[in-house]
Formats: structure tokens, sequence, C-alpha cells
């Protein structure tokens, strides 16, 4: 068997893994659950179990051997401290893996978006993070841990900002708000006795989603209001300030144009953009209009695990070859 590359995207619901040639062919893909202690009942244990079964199973379904994997990125949700990036890769050496790369599966969107997997990545899906690579190789990750890093933004955080708006209005005197009308719609609410009853049951039902319900601030923005704005721009300036925390203080050289990935469903699938707008002129101030290309990230994340693995081992092979191969395997 030729030599190989592997990657894998560890997360809290889903993971995936993928072996590629060198001649930039997939192999062969591996859906499976999550991959992240946090939600495992059995925690490190359960972990090292799964990872201990699953990679090499991947490896031999492909044909090949630990020793046909000339290097690996293994991305994994919950690698957030010195510890447990210690703990998970002492983990994969146990295993056999020889040549590889342990990260939290946030840096997979740099190495899928920017680039020569050198840039930053912004998350707003499930949650908030950044991560990078810099120039020198030194991957580091922000943000994520809630209340502990006032993230703003991720999950439903644009929604329940939304709603939480309309019981100020109704209850507190608030700024009146077109997202009022909004909210009453989406959750069939028509009087004002029943909306905490209402949205109490249906917040969180399989009928409504989370776009659909963080759509309403977004769409409320885009008509002009005055409260939805705000609550843009509250969640711009924690992107901002991190973005650019991250190119001011790593290996990203002024003089050259820095690439940010934008990742997430937010980021994504919402059709209004002024989100980005915001966060765009607020890096641009902050870095004195330094060079800053943004790229809204179109791959799997597993797709930056195979692409940074592929650098590693000086195979040829570009983003267009990954991501068409890993389409053609249903990922």
């Amino acid at each position: 068997m030729s030599k190989l590359i592997l990657g894998l995207d560890g997360g809290a619901t889903k993971s995936h893994i993928a072996l590629f040639n060198e001649n930039g062919n997939c192999v062969s893909t591996t859906t499976y659950g999550p991959l992240n202690h946090e939600v495992m009942k059995g925690s490190y244990a359960e972990l090292e179990e799964r990872l201990g079964e699953l990679l090499p199973r991947a490896v031999k379904e492909a044909g090949a051997t630990l020793d046909d994997i000339k290097h690996a990125v293994l991305g994994v949700a919950g690698v957030d401290t010195n510890a447990q990036f210690e703990l998970i890769s002492g983990m994969i050496g146990k295993i056999g893996f020889k040549d590889y790369i342990v990260c939290n599966d946030a840096v997979l969107g740099v190495a899928a978006g920017c680039p020569k997997c050198v840039g930053v990545c912004a998350i707003n899906g499930t949650g908030f993070k950044l991560a990078a690579i810099d120039n020198s190789g030194v991957t580091v990750e922000t943000c994520g841990l809630g209340n502990f890093t006032d993230d703003l933004g991720g999950g439903y955080w644009y929604g329940h900002r939304a709603i939480c708006s309309v019981y100020n209005e109704i209850y507190k005197l608030g700024r009146p708000t077109i997202m009022k009308e909004m909210v009453y719609d989406l959750f069939e609410i028509t009087r004002r006795e029943d909306y905490l009853e209402v949205l109490n049951e249906k917040f969180y039902s399989d009928e409504i989603d989370s776009v659909s319900i963080n759509s309403i601030a977004f769409n409320a923005a885009a008509l002009g209001d005055a409260v939805a704005i705000g609550i843009l721009e509250a969640s711009a300036e924690q992107y901002a300030g991190a973005i650019a925390r991250l190119l001011m203080d790593f290996d990203f050289p002024a003089d050259q144009t820095a690439y940010v990935t934008l990742a997430g469903s937010v980021f994504v699938k919402q059709k209004v953009k002024l989100l980005q707008d915001f966060i765009r002129m607020r890096v641009d101030d902050a870095l004195n209009g330094r060079s800053v290309e943004y790229i809204t990230l179109d791959a799997p994340p597993v797709a930056g695990a195979v692409m940074w693995a592929a650098q590693k081992a000086s195979f040829d092979i570009e983003m267009p070859a990954i991501k068409a191969g890993l389409e053609a395997a249903g990922l």
C-alpha cells in the first residue's frame, strides 16, 4: 500500500475520518458519533476506548496498516488546555501513530479555508470559537468557554437576545422593536400573557430550528431595527476583537495579507450578512487598515485535517481535489 494521510474531525455530535493517497485520491471515509470526552459518561477513559477501536478499524477498512500512514491530523473537540492536549496526544501515540498532530477541532477551519494552512478561523455555529495557525506553525485557540470568555454569539445566542429584547419591550419599558411581531409570528403568540408559556413550550422543539430563531435578529437588523442592529454589533465587537488579537499577537506580519475563515451555521447559512460587515469594519479599525481577506468556509472541517496532513507529508494535493473526493464519498 502506498503511503497515506489521515484526517479526523472529532466533534461533539458526529465525527469524520478520511484517508487520502499521495495522488490526491480519497481512499476511504468513516462517519462516527461524538468524540468529545465532555459528552461521554466515561470521559477520557471512554474516549481512549473509542479512539483505540475506531482509528485502527478505519485504517484497516482502507486496506492499510498504521505503518502506511505517513502523517495524520486529528482535530478533537474538547482539546482546550495543554493538559488535555498531552493526554489525548498520548492516546494517539499508544494506538501506534508515529507522525501526527492533535488539535482542537476548531483549528481545522484554518487549514480548510486559509491558503497554506495559515490564518485565523472564526466559528459561529453551535458555539463561539476562534483558532489560528501562524506562519511559524504555532497553533492557538481562544474563546469557547461561555461565561468565562464573554462569548456573544454561537448557538441560539441571537435568538435569545431577540426574545429578551421583546420581553424588555412588553414587560420592562424596553425600546420598541419590530422583532416583537417576528417573534409573535414565529411562535404563534397572540397574547402578551402567553409569551413565556409559549416560548417554554416551543423554543427547543423540533418544529423550530436555531437558524429560524436566530434569523429574527438578522432580518430585523436588515430592516434597520436599532435594537436588532445593537445585537449584531455587540457580537461583531467580540469576534473582531478576538480576530484582531490573534493577528496582532502571533506570527502574522503586518505587511502580508492575513486570511480569516468564517465557519459555522450562523456565518454560512444566515442570508443577512450584516454581522460579517460589522466584523470587517471593526477589524479594519483595530489593525489600521492592514490587508485582511475573508473566506466563508465551503468545505467540511475534515477537509482541513486532510489538507494539513498533506502539507506535513509533502503530498502535492490541492483543496479542490480534497473537497471533490469527500463530496464523492458523501461528506
